[in-house]
């Protein structure tokens, strides 16, 4: 046993610092350029991974109280990210703090679909870290929501003691006991 090494797990995830706030972002998004002028050189690729990391940091910077959760999703043609923010007991954040995070999220973003021509059409989603590297936006799709996630604790909550439901109409939609036990103890 003495002559093992301990090996240290190396840290999956890489400091960037954006928009004043340090952010810890897995490595496996720094890619390197293959083509054009920035041949060689070394960017940071944010899709749904990544962007959600990043939004649940800002969001714990913008106020440690709130709750955030969020779901990234790949599907054929693209991706997405699902972002649900709320107060602890599932209610709504003010309007102010909700607008922020979803411009932070909307960075992100590589564009938009035009239902007049049936047709997504890219935009520029390209930003600079604090220290000038450069950022890219790589989710298709991406939506916030000031409302908790249906079937979490949250939510319970938030049907019971915000909406006015009972408990029992509440949760006969949730399958997971574990979660309901959860809620039934912060009721």
């Amino acid at each position: 046993m003495r002559d093992m090494k301990v090996m240290k797990k190396e840290n999956p995830n890489i400091q960037v610092d954006f928009q004043g706030i340090r952010y810890n972002v897995r490595k496996t998004a720094l890619r390197t350029y293959t083509y054009g002028e920035n041949e060689g050189s070394k960017y940071l690729s944010i899709g749904p991974t990544e962007a959600g990391q990043m939004t649940k940091q800002f969001v714990k910077n913008l106020n440690k109280n709130y709750l955030c959760k969020v779901k990234a999703s790949w599907f054929s043609g693209g991706n997405s990210l699902d972002v649900y923010v709320t107060n602890q007991d599932g209610s709504e954040i003010p309007t102010e703090d909700y607008n922020t995070i979803k411009d932070f999220v909307q960075l992100w973003k590589y564009g938009k679909f035009n239902g007049m021509i049936d047709m997504y059409e890219h935009e520029d989603s390209n930003y600079k870290t604090d220290n000038g590297n450069d950022l890219e936006g790589n989710c298709k799709y991406v939506m916030v929501n000031n409302r908790p996630q249906f079937g979490t604790v949250e939510w319970i909550v938030n049907e019971v003691k915000n909406v006015g439901r009972t408990i029992e109409d509440t949760t006969k939609y949730v399958s997971n006991k574990k979660i309901v036990e959860r809620a039934m103890a912060q009721l």
